[in-house]
């Protein structure tokens, strides 16, 4: 895995660090991108730093060797800067267009990895302008409840909401339909809740960095158990156990079409594993699941990021 890299691609060379973005996954963006930066420099390179979309006109002139994308959602994950650094000719980390493009949309996805033979988790897409109980009912016309909704097009759980019916589902809609009517989503997707051990699979240079199972403290991984309480429990996974949830995951990664970095989220019940969704730009702190998961094989946060740079396809070669 790492060591068919090469690590001396970019020696000597300035690599930019693209992160910041419009959408409301900026502020985890913000967390990442610096957090980039100081592990390339700890690792001899020298960094820009481009904090988009103001930053864009310096990013164009001064082309860069190589992206390490640090954008979440939005701009970051759908394809656009991907297309735009092919333009450019700059190499970037990460899955290419049409990867990041399909697994941005959770639906067309879900489609994808079922047509593979992937289990996913019964639910309908909601179009934007349809964002109300009518639209609500006829979408869930053939998806039995309790419900999970949420944005089709976003990440680190914006906009998610746990739904018996009722009051919970009003609110939700009100919610998503803020999101819609701001231009941070164009749909949403309600699925039907299943209740079971969550797990999170990393991926570098297409294979499996390691399983960690996320437990937390109030059995909904939103946005709060993410990145704000810090009492979610994570614990490595390994044996059978590893084995099945890493190839349901390989399944829906190989399905996406994805390359170099990210993560395969799995919900497990027994007798079943269902693939919840791909992320092609998982956050990159030191304390990330993926950084974590090359941590404890052996490669500490700054190699690592050296090597996603030193992996970086697209654009030239």
């Amino acid at each position: 895995m790492f060591g068919d890299v090469d690590r001396g691609r970019f020696d000597g060379k300035r690599v930019g660090v693209l992160y910041g973005g419009s959408s409301p996954e900026r502020p985890v963006s913000l967390q990442t991108g610096p957090a980039l930066a100081a592990a390339l420099r700890a690792a001899g390179f020298d960094v820009a730093e481009y904090d988009l979309p103001a930053d864009l006109g310096r990013l164009v002139s001064e082309r860069p060797a190589a992206a390490l994308l640090g954008l979440h959602g939005g701009e970051g994950e759908d394809g656009t800067i991907q297309g735009f650094l092919g333009l450019l000719g700059i190499p970037y980390s990460g899955s290419g267009v049409l990867a990041s493009a399909l697994a941005m949309d959770k639906d067309k996805a879900k489609t994808i990895m079922a047509a593979a033979g992937v289990p996913v988790i019964s639910g309908a897409r909601i179009a934007g302008d349809a964002l109300d109980l009518e639209g609500f009912r006829a979408a869930t016309a053939n998806v039995p409840g309790p419900w999970c909704l949420k944005p089709n097009d976003a990440g680190s759980s914006v906009g998610v909401h746990m739904c018996q019916g009722g009051d919970e589902v009003a609110v939700a809609l009100a919610d998503l339909s803020a999101l819609y009517d701001a231009g941070d989503i164009t749909s949403a997707l309600v699925e039907t809740v299943i209740v079971g051990a969550e797990y999170s699979v990393g991926f570098f240079d297409g294979e499996c960095l390691g399983v960690i199972e996320i437990t937390p403290a109030d059995g909904f991984y939103d946005f709060a158990a993410k990145y704000e309480t810090h009492d979610t429990t994570y614990a490595p996974v390994d044996g059978d156990l590893a084995a099945e949830v890493a190839r349901v995951a390989l399944g829906a990664w190989d399905a996406i079409g994805c390359r170099g970095v990210g993560r395969v989220d799995v919900m497990g019940v027994p007798g079943a594993m269902y693939a919840l969704e791909v992320n092609t730009i998982p956050g990159m702190t030191s304390t990330s699941l993926v950084p974590k998961l090359a941590a404890a094989r052996g490669v500490p946060f700054d190699e690592f990021a050296a090597l996603m740079v030193c992996a970086a396809t697209g654009g030239r070669s």
